[in-house]
Order: C-alpha cells, then sequence, then structure tokens
C-alpha cells in the first residue's frame, strides 16, 4: 500500500502533461505529444530513498511504496 511522503496539493493538466520524479527529487514534467523538454515546476521537493519508489498520486501528492525484490534464477 502506498503511504504519502509529501503533501503538495498540485494542480495537474494530466491530459496535456506527464509528471514525474526525477533523479534528485525534482517534480518534473513533460508534454504528453512528445514536443518539448521537461521542466521542474517544484526542485528538491523530497530527499529519495533507494528503497522507494517514488510517484504523483492522483490528489497531486508525493507518494512511495517499497522496491520489489527481484529473485535470481539458480
Amino acid at each position: 500500500m502506498a503511504e504519502k511522503k509529501k503533501q503538495l496539493n498540485l494542480e495537474r493538466d494530466h491530459r496535456a502533461f506527464l509528471y514525474f520524479i526525477a533523479g534528485r527529487g525534482n517534480v518534473c514534467r513533460r508534454p504528453k505529444s512528445g514536443k518539448g523538454k521537461a521542466e521542474a515546476p517544484l526542485l528538491r521537493a523530497v530527499e529519495r530513498d533507494n528503497q522507494y519508489l517514488y510517484f504523483i498520486d492522483k490528489q497531486g501528492d508525493i507518494s512511495h511504496l517499497p522496491r520489489g525484490v527481484r529473485k535470481r534464477a539458480a
């Protein structure tokens, strides 16, 4: 189950933009059309831990889930 990490109440236009968390914890958006560069409306929004997967939920807040552990075949 996802856990809220930080409340942002980010106003999103999910039809025109794809929102994601970049490597340093920046909230970025990129046009879904593929034209144009990614922009970062929020810098350093969250400090990331590599044990978790971070995403922007439906309410416009940052949430995280524990990363799955892959089992290697012997």
